[in-house]
């Protein structure tokens, strides 16, 4: 077909949704298509479908404007448990798989790359992570929606990813940082960041453009747009049927403000709310369903557990949860109150809850019973209630605690000032039975706030952070990813601003981690790398409260950036001593608490508590559940057989658990006899134990059905590193990687690759990628022959040895061995690497890329290049995410010397150190842009990593 006008945009909503536009939607479209430029701000009102952005945005790439980008950010400023931008983007995903119509499949014609064997469309939630099971983006050049938070994104674009390896910043920099469609929603908690990244934009002002610099566009139905903004409003929806069902769905608010005392509101507030719910929730057959909205996580715990044995079903929703968790406690609860279900008399459901599910949350509630808040954050919290309007009355209870003025530790003077302009409009209840109420509804929230004063309105949204100005010299310091600068100007006040609360780190619990045995620690955490699945991510002053065992004073909203106390002092007494610090497989340490940095990722016990199936709960001295095991890790699951995956299957089946416990036994018994079992014994095992789970399990699988899916087809690695009796694990599982000489040094399934066929594979690739993203023939050209001399240093004696298996005396004896790329060796077996690097002799901590550098320019010194030479260095110098903008110092002690026979030279492996270094980083940052050289180094990234997973040949 020819190419799509905004008219196709309806059908294709059709085909992909089943259901047409609403006008705004359209409106959009046509202007986008017309004005080849996007709005800065989308005024639409909640529960008018402002994730069809994500269709708009996809159409719009379809359709070749100018404006359009390849990836599109969705910016959330909630940690959130339910995500149904990430549905949204998955169904819409899905759709171009198997388009049913000529207009989806078009887009995802167009959509697809050249020689992508995968999706039109990857849909992926930002996560961290420190190996190559950490990717979001596979493709530098694929079309993508991602879902994640202020830290999240904010952090990756800026190139201090929080929980993601040092090394591996620079690709999330460049993929978040060039050709992106940045929209935040709900953006009035967002303006630091919103600053940050306007400010980082005008200063990249790059001589040669390498990619379209991203765009931003915030959303928002409560937040005025700033002067001379442009803004998309939903200003004329109220004329169609269904937009208008919506916009005036009955809610009436009810106001109620019991007596409290500074010293009692926590147990009145809790008391009042639970037993409004309880009222609401009606008879034990009502089938209704009320959501409890609290400021704090403490509150909502609070309230949850006075709920606990009565005639409803209570669930308690944080947004600061293990996210294998939350799979298991939204298939338990997420069907009964979301959009579109079916009501009918059954048990009533009680969902107590946080900001979490203000924003993303496609939740229909019945009745809602929720703390006083700011004006932003009731509008939201109103939108789920009765959101389709399909109820012809849903009430809203509002329950201020008048104990708390305007230093409110989560919305500040906006929740008092909120308070006090409902109070003008109808006045609290002084009994327990609901009266009118006021009408609540979008339409009627609209009409009376059209007429309030702009400074009465200012006052009921949450004061603004002082913002800092983003310089250019701290651009610079952060674009230094290896080594990082000392001092390193912290990036959280630039997401959130100053003083607004304390960055996260990620905390994993795992067993087997013996008690006085702290040294052994580190080892034990490396056998199963840690995954951000099985990570909570709170704060860094609530984590040292935890662990100095200080009563909490911090309110711990789910709102991200909110404001909070000082860190507590040192403490004297901590419940650990030392924790695992996990970096990277190359920084794995025990540190104090006290040095626990903004972003990190720590690893405790399971039997110090602090979690439970709902999230954090630092009150909580209950072992945590090991669920390591349960990880996707990007398709590349790994099972430990032990203890740990037994209590996990247990939580699903106690069938299945017990099949596993027979499973390991047998195991152990056979190892006894010195007679393991072949791998195959495992799979037949592991199938016949998928089948004891039931269908729905099959069709839409669970963590732990996920992962025994994905081993049918594994490898086995027996360990004696009790309680586990053996690894399993599918194409190499998280150990593939480029942390480290081994990680970067075998394939996918081990296979033995020769140097020149990787690297020919490795230029292929990383040419095809160039060409997909439209870069100019000198930039196509540099990043060509960079990959095709990027593994060159590979040829120093020592490190070929380590490869073959050998020592260096035997292989320089004999027969001349043909040089590798890949070792062929397993990559779960860190054994046979420690073995075959000892043996080698290769020096601790050199890099190969060193050597590769220095090859690189002697190539082309030799030879003519339509290149940019400096590019082309520092290409292959940080193919491994180092030499931003120097290698690691080494010295060599035994220095070797290199023959590249093809250019008649030597080299001395002693010169380890490029001076030169700096000064090419910094003027390619100048003449690339700082996000621009990033993306350049990812392609040839992503194209090694492409090809060594695959294990690609490229054309002779």
């Amino acid at each position: 077909m020819s190419q799509l006008t905004a008219a196709d945009f309806s059908e294709f909503l059709q085909e992909t949704h089943g259901r047409k536009p609403f006008p705004w939607q359209q409106r959009l479209v046509e202007r986008v298509l017309m004005d080849g430029r996007w709005p800065d701000v989308l005024d639409v009102p909640t529960g008018l479908g402002k994730t069809t952005m994500i269709d708009i945005a996809v159409f719009v790439a379809a359709a070749g404007v100018e404006c359009a980008r390849r990836r599109l950010f969705f910016v959330v400023d909630r940690r959130l448990v339910v995500d149904e931008a990430y549905e949204h983007a998955i169904a819409l995903a899905g759709a171009l798989a198997e388009p049913k119509g000529p207009i989806s499949a078009h887009v995802a014609q167009v959509l697809r790359q050249k020689n992508d064997d995968g999706p039109a469309l990857q849909v992926t939630r930002m996560r961290g992570g420190v190996t190559w099971s950490w990717r979001w983006l596979e493709r530098p050049d694929r079309y993508a929606v991602v879902v994640g938070t202020v830290d999240q994104i904010g952090s990756r674009l800026l190139f201090r990813g929080y929980q993601v390896g040092q090394h591996l910043r620079p690709i999330d920099a460049a993929l978040t940082g060039t050709d992106s469609l940045i929209v935040i929603d709900e953006a009035h908690l967002a303006e630091p960041l919103v600053k940050a990244l306007r400010a980082a934009f005008i200063a990249d002002d790059p001589q040669i453009v390498v990619g379209p610099q991203p765009t931003l566009i915030t959303m928002s139905a409560t937040t005025p747009a700033a002067e001379g903004q442009q803004v998309h409003r939903a200003d004329t929806d109220d004329q169609h049927e269904i937009a208008r069902q919506r916009l005036a769905a009955p809610r009436r608010l009810h106001l109620l403000q019991p007596e409290v005392t500074k010293k009692n509101a926590g147990a009145v507030m809790a008391i009042t709310m639970a037993a409004w719910a309880k009222a609401l929730a009606g008879d034990a057959q009502s089938g209704h369903v009320v959501a409890v909205i609290c400021n704090t996580v403490g509150r909502a715990r609070a309230v949850h557990t006075l709920l606990q044995g009565g005639d409803a079903d209570v669930e308690l929703l944080i947004g600061r949860s293990r996210p294998i968790d939350r799979e298991y406690l939204l298939r338990r609860c997420y069907p009964r109150m979301k959009v579109g279900r079916t009501r009918a008399a059954g048990k009533p459901l009680i969902v107590c809850a946080t900001q979490t599910v203000e924003v993303g949350a496609n939740i229909d509630a019945d009745h809602l019973v929720t703390e006083s808040a700011s004006l932003a954050a009731l509008i939201q919290r109103l939108g789920r209630l009765n959101r389709l309007g399909k109820l012809t009355r849903a009430d809203a209870v509002v329950v201020h605690d008048a104990s708390v003025g305007p230093d409110d530790p989560v919305y500040g003077p906006a929740r008092q000032a909120t308070w006090q302009w409902l109070s003008t409009l109808t006045a609290p209840l002084e009994s327990n039975q609901l009266g009118d109420g006021i009408d609540v509804s979008p339409l009627a929230l609209r009409r009376l706030l059209e007429p309030l004063d702009p400074a009465v309105r200012q006052g009921m949204r949450e004061p603004l952070p002082y913002m800092p100005v983003l310089f250019d010299q701290v651009l610079d310091a952060w674009v230094r990813t290896s080594p990082i600068p000392y001092p390193d100007p912290p990036v959280a006040p630039y997401l959130h601003g100053i003083d607004r609360g304390s960055p996260d780190v990620a905390v994993v619990w795992r067993s087997g981690l013996v008690e006085g045995e702290p040294q052994a620690w580190p080892l034990a955490v490396m056998e199963m790398p840690p995954s951000t699945e099985e990570a909570v991510e709170v704060s860094l002053h609530a984590v040292r409260q935890w662990l100095a065992e200080e009563e909490s004073s911090d309110p711990l909203g789910d709102v991200e950036g909110a404001p909070q106390d000082e860190d507590p002092p040192p403490s004297r007494f901590w419940r650990l001593n030392q924790v695992v610090c996990y970096r990277g497989k190359d920084d794995v340490t025990l540190i104090s608490p006290a040095e626990i940095r903004p972003g990190d990722l720590i690893v405790v016990p399971c039997e110090q508590g602090g979690c439970d199936e709902y999230g954090w709960n630092p009150t909580s001295t209950s072992p945590v559940l090991d669920v390591a095991d349960l990880a996707y890790r990007g398709g590349r699951p790994a099972v430990r057989l032990g203890p740990a995956i037994v209590d996990a299957a247990r939580r699903d089946s106690p069938a299945i658990g017990q099949a596993l416990r027979d499973l390991i036994d047998q195991t152990r018994a056979d190892l006894a006899d010195d007679a393991p079992p072949a791998a195959g014994v495992y799979r037949k095992e592991l199938q016949r134990i998928i089948d004891l789970l039931p269908a729905e399990d099959l069709e839409n699988p669970l963590p732990l059905a996920r992962n025994l899916r994905a081993l049918t087809r594994c490898t086995v690695t027996f360990t004696d590193k009790a309680p586990y009796v053996a690894l399993l694990t599918t194409k190499g599982g998280a150990w593939v990687g480029d942390a480290d000489a081994w990680g970067s040094s075998v394939a996918g399934s081990g296979k033995k690759m020769a140097l020149h066929v990787h690297e020919r594979a490795v230029a292929d690739r990383a040419e095809e990628f160039a060409l997909n993203l439209g870069l100019g023939p000198v930039l196509v050209n540099s990043v060509r022959v960079a990959a095709l001399w990027h593994d060159e240093g590979k040829r120093d004696a020592r490190f070929q040895a380590m490869l073959h298996g050998r020592p260096p005396r035997v292989l320089r004896s004999g027969t001349r061995r043909e040089l590798l790329a890949k070792s062929g060796l397993d990559p779960t077996d860190r054994a046979a690497y420690r073995r075959a690097k000892l043996i080698s002799g290769y020096p601790d901590g050199m890099r190969h890329e060193a050597l590769s550098a220095r090859i690189a320019h002697l190539h082309l010194e030799a030879g003519s290049h339509d290149v940019d030479p400096d590019l082309v260095i520092h290409l292959v110098a940080a193919h491994h995410g180092r030499s931003r903008p120097l290698l690691p110092p080494v010295t060599d002690p035994a220095p070797e010397t290199v023959h590249i026979d093809e250019l008649s030279a030597t080299l001395d492996t002693s010169e380890t150190l490029d001076w030169d270094a700096p000064r090419r980083f910094a003027e390619l940052n100048h003449r690339y842009g700082r996000w621009g050289l990033a993306l350049l180094e990812s392609v040839v990234r992503l194209a090694d990593i492409w090809c060594s997973e695959r294990e690609e040949e490229g054309t002779p």
